[in-house]
């Protein structure tokens, strides 16, 4: 399994994107150089599509730390899990098919020294297994990826979620990450939002955990 940095890693490229998307969205926000209004056409049905945003004239921005974040979160010990779980199933899968391979070669061994005849044919087979073990290798690298991925995603969707929901609830336009050396490089402590973000999204798996367990033993 990859270390906690390699997940960061992840998670932070995540967070990249989301960061770009809210800066582009910034710009559209704002009012036009000038003062001057913008034309808008009735017949674009691309600027009709958009949500509507409420400009009340003034933008407020919140920020969280992403390793202190991560760090604090009680859901980050149940996604360590899925993550450590899904690696474990890759290298089951592939010791078994190691051991495949063992019971193939053992075959021909257990009737002692081989024949010409033997031989060739033994050949052409360990060609083909030792290609078939190259996909069966590639195949579960890829499944292993995307399913640490979605995992991944899942985490992302949920700290995506628990911002905009404090983000509505406080009047704050805009929620970035802060991590050291990525785009931004200061944030004002007014506009650190973390722990009230930790404290959101934790409340929110302690209860839907709740509601699980108490479900899991009403079934018992």
């Amino acid at each position: 399994m990859e270390n906690n940095g390699s997940s960061l890693a992840k998670i932070s490229l995540g967070i990249n994107v989301l960061l770009i998307i809210a800066v582009i969205i910034l710009f559209v926000k704002m009012p036009g150089s000038a003062g001057e209004d913008v034309a808008v056409d009735d017949n674009d049905t691309t600027s009709n599509s958009l949500p509507s945003i409420p400009d009340d004239g003034e933008l407020k921005i919140g920020f969280f730390y992403g390793d202190s974040l991560q760090n604090n979160l009680l859901m980050m010990e149940e996604i360590e899990g899925l993550l450590a779980q899904s690696q474990k199933n890759a290298e089951d899968q592939m010791r078994a098919k190691e051991r495949e391979i063992q019971k193939w070669q053992e075959s021909w061994q257990s009737g002692g020294q081989l024949l010409p005849s033997e031989q060739q044919k033994y050949a052409q087979e360990a060609a083909m297994k030792e290609q078939e073990i190259a996909m069966f290798q590639q195949n579960l690298q890829m499944s292993l990826a995307a399913e640490q991925e979605q995992i991944m995603f899942t985490l992302l969707s949920k700290i995506s979620s628990a911002s905009e929901k404090y983000a509505q609830e406080n009047g704050i336009d805009f929620v970035f990450s802060y991590q050291m050396g990525q785009n931004i490089y200061y944030g004002s402590p007014n506009m650190d939002i973390t722990n009230e973000l930790i404290q959101v999204m934790n409340d929110d798996y302690s209860s839907r955990t709740e509601v699980a367990e108490e479900e899991e033993s009403a079934e018992g």
